[in-house]
């Protein structure tokens, strides 16, 4: 997920997506800091980077909205699966078109999602 935002090396989403497919199971392209870019570009361009591979399409899923992308992550999950979310980190900020910053923790976003995952176990 993510890593890729608008306005920076496109000649990298490609690799990334090069890498993605090669070593993981499930892969959800999603939204990160796309500036003044088209998100769905920018997860195309990763996406043709993972034809590259035999990676099994039903596999892939592309959701812009990055929290909707977090919660598909954890519910694909299964006991000793690893979920990395990457291309946000620390940052406080989405950015977005026009300059616009939306408030963003990834830490939280997941917290708040893991809960809710757990508790539709239940």
């Amino acid at each position: 997920m993510g890593a890729q935002g608008g306005g920076r090396d496109k000649a990298k989403r490609t690799v990334m997506g090069e890498i993605a497919g090669r070593y993981a199971d499930y892969i959800i392209l999603t939204n990160e800091d796309p500036y003044d870019e088209d998100p769905g570009q920018i997860l195309s361009d990763i996406k043709s980077g993972i034809s590259n591979f035999k990676f099994q399409i039903s596999n892939l899923y592309e959701i812009i909205d990055r929290r909707e992308a977090i919660k598909k992550a954890l519910s694909l999950a299964q006991a000793g699966d690893i979920v990395i979310l990457t291309g946000k980190g620390g940052e406080v900020w989405m950015c977005v078109e026009n300059g616009k910053k939306i408030p963003w923790n990834e830490s939280d976003v997941v917290k708040e999602e893991l809960k809710n995952v757990i508790m539709n176990l239940r």
